[in-house]
């Protein structure tokens, strides 16, 4: 198999993250993908997922999967893994939490782009705020419910943590751990974790 990847991505970090966990380096090569933008075309990326976006994983038998929910819970399947519990009230709590995550992560990919790619002139300051509005709200949940986190962690937990990495990444100066002392020092626990301490992006 093959993890078609971008080492700044957090969607693609929580694959590979789960790879580290589920001990399947052997079996999924990683391949960065390169330059990936949404005002950009990799041909070969789109052959994989049409929507040109990552991460994609491709099978041995020639099938591609593609968003990070899907890849990780195949991963987690393949391996037997403990990462999508299959008692229903445990699983919604942590595909309630993972989706609380990617919410997260696709309004701060967003407002990446909008500052990072948009010309300085058409950027809307209006929307940005709005949406560090929801993405604060997002850490304000998180602060509330951290202490009920799963003392090993499952793909919420996992998805959280790729959330406060791509923060700290791209919007350092917001300074999140700001009136979030529970969820930074839950974090700092994380982070010795060799799967999450090894995948930082920098």
């Amino acid at each position: 198999m093959k993890l078609i990847y971008a080492p700044a991505s957090p969607f693609a970090r929580k694959a590979r993250i789960l790879i580290k966990e589920l001990q399947l380096e052997d079996k999924v090569t990683l391949q960065d993908a390169g330059a990936v933008t949404p005002i950009s075309n990799n041909a070969d990326l789109n052959l994989i997922n049409p929507l040109g976006m990552l991460p994609a994983l491709t099978l041995d038998n020639g099938d591609s999967l593609y968003d990070s929910p899907v890849i990780c819970e195949y991963l987690n399947h393949i391996a037997d893994g403990p990462f999508f519990p299959a008692d229903s009230n445990q699983r919604f709590r942590t595909l309630g939490l993972q989706a609380l995550g990617d919410g997260m992560l696709d309004l701060s990919v967003a407002m990446r782009y909008e500052t990072a790619m948009r010309p300085e002139n058409l950027q809307w300051q209006t929307w940005l705020d709005y949406q560090q509005e929801k993405v604060q709200r997002g850490l304000d949940t998180l602060e509330a419910r951290c202490q009920q986190f799963e003392k090993s962690p499952l793909i919420g937990e996992i998805t959280v943590a790729c959330v406060l990495g791509y923060l700290d990444f791209r919007f350092a100066d917001n300074d999140w751990r700001s009136g979030h002392p529970v969820l930074t020092r839950w974090y700092e626990q994380m982070l010795e974790r060799d799967s999450i301490a090894t995948t930082v992006p920098g």
